[in-house]
């Protein structure tokens, strides 16, 4: 094998398999087919598959990122096949590369409940209904950031800013940006600025997380690598280069931490308001509700199927 050409290989989990009489598919220069996969029952429809690729470097080049390339690629395959694709390991040339990586090992441990936990389900139930509904999803978000911290770091990071977002531009009215920043200001515990060392540093990795959010959302744009590297260095932030400029980049579990932290003091800023009933099995109701128009007249109290419900689109319809 020549020495400008390396042998990559991807070992990969899929939601779906390939027929068998395929054993391989061919996209371009990639590869990709099965593997033995021992089934943990016969609703495990989950498949490991190979991809396979040779990357072949120019005249010039100084180094190659085909861990990134090999995501590039199954992000497609996810797309073309629309199954769960997840990278598992890979190997160069027959040696053992990078594993799966575990950034989300600083959320092991025990479970360990703060002492005011039965004072928060109270201030929970003090707040107005609208309030508490965004409360929630802000916590849901926050949930579902931790589950892709893994596997997808980018929209873990924009999860954790949008759980944020969802109450602070209800509780406060000076702008989207402006309500981030003065949000977290506001109900940031003290011991994140001592350790920090620096309000204005403080500020600088705020309005970073911010900035990377918008790029996300208008641009598609992943987060810095600089943030992946201070989450695997144990870092709370990095600083480094854009265009000859200072950036200061949170690192994915300073922000967690930071999340967790001013949702729970904004809670706690709550006033308990003795005997109010608790409101979410109301919201919970809300949510299973859709309005639908009938299709025909229908009795009380009967179970009603799609066949009688004006569920198509008509071309003379009146859009309001």
């Amino acid at each position: 094998m020549s020495n400008d050409a390396l042998h990559v290989e991807i070992l990969f989990t899929s939601s779906k398999t390939l027929e068998p009489q395929l054993g391989e598919i061919s996209l371009g220069k990639y590869k990709i087919r099965s593997i033995p996969t021992a089934k943990e029952s016969l609703f495990d429809t989950r498949e490991r598959l190979l991809l396979e690729f040779m990357d072949f470097w120019k005249n010039d080049q100084r180094s190659s990122n085909p861990q990134q390339e090999s995501d590039y690629v199954l992000s497609l395959v996810s797309l073309i096949s629309q199954a769960k694709v997840e990278f598992d390991s890979m190997k160069i040339n027959d040696v053992q590369g990078t594993m799966k990586i575990r950034r989300s090992s600083f959320l092991s441990g025990k479970i360990e409940l703060p002492s005011d936990s039965e004072d928060l389900l109270k201030k929970l139930y003090s707040f107005d209904v609208d309030v508490l509904r965004q409360f929630l999803r802000s916590c849901n978000a926050y949930r579902t950031a931790l589950s892709l911290v893994d596997d997808s770091p980018t929209l873990s990071f924009f999860l954790l800013v949008t759980a944020v977002e969802a109450i602070s531009n209800t509780v406060m009215k000076n702008g989207k940006r402006r309500n981030f920043t003065d949000f977290i200001l506001k109900y940031i515990p003290k011991s994140f600025v001592d350790e920090l060392g620096s309000t204005r540093l403080l500020r600088l990795l705020i309005n970073q997380a911010y900035e990377m959010r918008s790029a996300f959302t208008h641009g598609g744009a992943k987060i810095s690598i600089a943030t992946i590297s201070a989450a695997d260095l144990n870092r709370n932030y990095v600083k480094h280069l854009v265009d000859d400029k200072e950036v200061y980049s949170p690192s994915l579990r300073w922000l967690t931490s930071l999340v967790r932290a001013v949702l729970l003091e904004f809670l706690r800023d709550q006033k308990i308001v003795e005997g109010r009933d608790s409101k979410l099995p109301d919201l919970a109701r809300e949510e299973g509700i859709i309005h639908f128009k009938a299709a025909k007249d229908i009795e009380m109290g009967r179970v009603v199927t799609s066949k009688e419900l004006d569920l198509d689109f008509k071309e003379n319809c009146h859009f309001r």
